[in-house]
């Protein structure tokens, strides 16, 4: 009994900080006009400053595998959210001291905190998903969306308020450095580290190349599609319907609402539907609705068409990301495959948008999504490379 209470304790912990990692960064992305003026920035130089967060992030995965082998992945989650709220409230002093080059500096600690947070709180989900027996990484990216969307809420009423931007950020990054600080005591101290880190009589694992590993690499490519989709709704949905469906800006917010309510709903059943279907089957099916959502929303003849395909978008992009991650995680070695699996959807998050543009200005916003769902399409044929048992509980 008791040890189910402590791995419900643990369960609640990592839901919490699942919820924290997201509304100070959103909040802080809603005032990205204003932030803009402050920096005194083109647009295409200010593209080019986001883009230091991503590198920062995929400079974090290159090393969060092995710290995790040494110390767990306790010590590396409250480490990366200091570093999120650290660099966040850094890059609001040099937005108001209108410094481009040090706002660039620290968004690159700000990215560099999410992916070093990214990778252990995802280990330590799938390792609750093992002791459970039951699918929970789903729910625990819902709460990551519903905290998005309450950050960027927030930050809404902030700019409707007149609140400094230096005020928001530090009582986001408050709550974000204070409620981790009080779950952290009920986060196991050596979840997924090496065993000869914790006794050295026993021998150093031989390590093994999961760049090479077949499997792994078709779940990073599933991934990579399911981010891709997911990342091309947030850029360019809402364009997409102002100018291929000649649309106010405010029926354009509302399929991208429907969107992201859709992909938030979906990831809190979403595992007791995999639960039910298996991993495989509900990947697979996911996808394919997603891809017939994207092709209502470039073939249909009114805006309502385009709604209703944003929704089934948003379920086609829900699932794919922790589902990939969980069947990463299982079995030895979890942090290691994780960090492979992560990488490619931060890969998707970094050429994504860019590569995406260049297409748009090409062909058309439109018929850009088309590649969107081909793309989607294809995350169902990588979904083949997971297996579809049911979960098992190791509690007893």
């Amino acid at each position: 009994m008791n040890r189910e209470l402590s791995v419900r304790a643990w369960h609640r912990s990592i839901m919490t900080m699942f919820a924290l990692l997201g509304p100070a960064g959103t909040s802080f992305m809603v005032r990205l006009p204003e932030l803009k003026k402050m920096l005194g920035v083109s647009t295409s130089e200010l593209g080019l400053i986001l883009f230091s967060g991503a590198i920062g992030s995929i400079c974090a995965l290159s090393i969060a595998a092995r710290i995790i082998a040494r110390l767990g992945t306790k010590p590396q989650l409250l480490g990366g959210f200091y570093l999120i709220a650290g660099g966040l409230i850094a890059q609001a002093i040099a937005a108001q001291n209108a410094s481009p080059l040090f706002f660039a500096i620290f968004m690159f600690i700000t990215g560099f905190g999410y992916g070093i947070s990214d990778v252990p709180l995802n280990v330590d989900g799938a390792a609750i998903e093992k002791k459970l027996g039951r699918s929970i990484l789903p729910r625990l990216h819902a709460g990551y969306s519903v905290g998005a969307l309450a950050g960027a809420g927030l930050g809404t009423i902030c700019i409707a308020l007149g609140i400094p931007l230096l005020a928001q950020i530090i009582f986001f990054c408050s709550l974000q450095m204070i409620l981790p600080f009080v779950t952290y005591r009920f986060i196991p101290s050596h979840t997924a580290q090496d065993e000869h880190h914790q006794d050295s009589t026993i021998a150093k694992p031989v390590r093994t190349n999961f760049w090479r590993d077949p499997q792994i690499l078709l779940l990073g490519f599933g991934i990579l599609c399911i981010t891709l989709a997911e990342g091309a709704a947030n850029d360019w949905l809402a364009l997409s319907v102002v100018e291929g469906y000649h649309e106010s800006p405010t029926n354009a917010g509302i399929a991208f609402a429907v969107f992201n309510l859709a992909m938030t709903i979906t990831r809190f059943f979403g595992g007791s539907i995999s639960d039910r279907f298996g991993r495989r089957h509900t990947v697979q099916a996911m996808a394919l609705t997603g891809a017939i959502g994207l092709l209502l929303v470039i073939f249909g003849p009114s805006v309502i068409f385009a709604w209703i395909g944003a929704g089934l978008w948003g379920i086609g992009a829900a699932l794919g990301f922790p589902l990939f991650i969980s069947e990463a995680g299982e079995g030895e070695n979890s942090a290691r495959k994780v960090t492979v699996v992560t990488t490619f959807g931060y890969l998707a998050f970094l050429v994504g948008p860019p590569s995406l543009g260049f297409i748009a200005q090409a062909i058309g916003l439109l018929l850009m999504l088309f590649i969107i769902a081909t793309v989607l399409a294809a995350a169902a044929l990588f979904a083949r490379a997971m297996s579809n048992r049911k979960p098992t509980s190791l509690m007893h």
